[in-house]
């Protein structure tokens, strides 16, 4: 993650909000001094729909549902109706730890959803909010993704004043970190382990340690440290690391609708996924009176990005924001492109369950253990829990 200043203009490269749910990852930000630098978030999202939005306030938000017209009085009462059946599944779930969820890892988040409240309302609302939640789409994504997303979504959305870099930067400036240094290899020990990599010099070089924790895609994991292949096998096959490209335009005046977030169904875009307001979630991401939108392009087998120009992303997206906030027409400023080989880790159905696999099956005193996002729902919060988690089993091995 990174945020770039130009023009008084913050633009968040990389996740852009977190949640007071976030329970080590707000640890973090107390350790490094930075909880009074957490900004709230505007309680307003919304769902587009062809030329519309329509507005959710979260802070009253059966209010707000029963007053929308994205949905018919009867839709409505069918998904109240319906609802109900979502109380087992996220009744005490812990969506960084989903042993007692694997059993819903057996059919995707569009099956799931078709199969619960039916298709009508699967396509006007639930699309847009599963499509902003993961990278992949509902068609391929386990429903134990939507369940997971539906809980940490539930807490009061929040960023840092300055970037959400600013705790990384923060707990790096306590380790010894070095970078342009890629590790080429791990290897087990009779002491330990081995870490081979390639210094900033190009110099083949070695450290020895009593253990480490590779934290790195699954994928690039499993190359660095063979013997991850075997116990690991259903994980690679189950899942996919999947990229993203976002698109930041500038206006030279504010929107007249002010949610920060804006969900969006495949029939409104089928490219994009959603778009963050970010001069609406955070006061110092745009100079007043001006607008700053981010618009994620989630990278799917259907729509193959890579051969899409910079242009091309931009005319998109400002076709899409400029239908939903027409007063923005004829004050574009400026674009910028960024894209990511890498966003996150792709669940497929059955991923869930070969991951519980792998973590029952895994020594607990292997003095090699692995974190990642991918081992729940991806978010910062699952990557820092993944940490902590793989600190402990060293520190309880020694």
């Amino acid at each position: 993650m990174w945020s770039e200043s130009e023009n008084g203009f913050l633009f968040d490269l990389g996740p852009t909000i977190v949640t007071d749910g976030y329970s080590e990852y707000m640890k973090l930000v107390a350790d490094v001094g930075l909880s009074d630098q957490l900004v709230d978030c505007p309680p307003e999202i919304a769902v587009a729909e062809g030329n519309n939005l329509h507005i959710i306030d979260t802070h009253k938000p059966l209010r707000s549902f029963l007053s929308t017209k994205l949905l018919s009085p009867t839709t409505k009462l069918r998904l109240l109706a319906r609802g109900l059946r979502l109380i087992k599944p996220l009744y005490g779930m812990n969506p960084y730890d989903l042993r007692n969820r694997v059993q819903y890892d057996t059919e995707s988040i569009e099956s799931y959803v078709d199969r619960v409240f039916g298709r009508e309302l699967n396509e006007a609302f639930f699309e847009g909010v599963t499509r902003s939640m993961v990278t992949s789409t509902p068609g391929d994504a386990s429903v134990v993704g939507f369940l997971a997303g539906a809980v940490t979504a539930s807490g009061k959305m929040q960023t840092l004043t300055g970037g959400l870099q600013r705790l990384p930067i923060k707990v790096a400036a306590e380790l010894d970190v070095r970078l342009n240094s890629p590790v080429r290899a791990v290897r087990r020990t009779d002491r330990g382990v081995e870490v081979r990599y390639q210094n900033g010099s190009g110099t083949e070089c070695q450290e020895r340690a009593d253990a480490c924790v590779i934290a790195t895609p699954f994928l690039a994991a499993a190359d660095l440290y063979p013997p991850l292949q075997g116990p690991g096998a259903d994980m690679l096959k189950r899942g996919k690391d999947t990229g993203c490209s976002s698109v930041q335009l500038t206006y030279s005046r504010p929107t007249e609708k002010q949610p920060f977030l804006v969900m969006v169904p495949a029939a409104t875009a089928r490219e994009i996924s959603s778009l963050y307001l970010d001069h609406v979630k955070a006061p110092d991401r745009a100079p007043a009176g001006t607008s700053l939108i981010t618009a994620f392009f989630p990278h799917t087998p259907a729509i193959d990005l890579s051969t899409w120009s910079d242009d091309r992303l931009t005319t998109t997206t400002r076709e899409l924001i400029e239908r939903m906030f027409p007063e923005l027409r004829d004050h574009f400023v400026t674009t910028r492109v960024t894209r990511w080989t890498y966003a996150a880790n792709e669940a497929e159905v059955g991923y869930y369950k070969a991951l519980q696999r792998f973590l029952d099956n895994y020594p607990a005193d292997e003095p090699v253990q692995v974190a990642g996002d991918y081992m729940a729902l991806p978010s910062q919060e699952s990557a820092v829990v993944a940490g902590v988690k793989a600190a402990r089993k060293i520190h309880a091995a020694r």
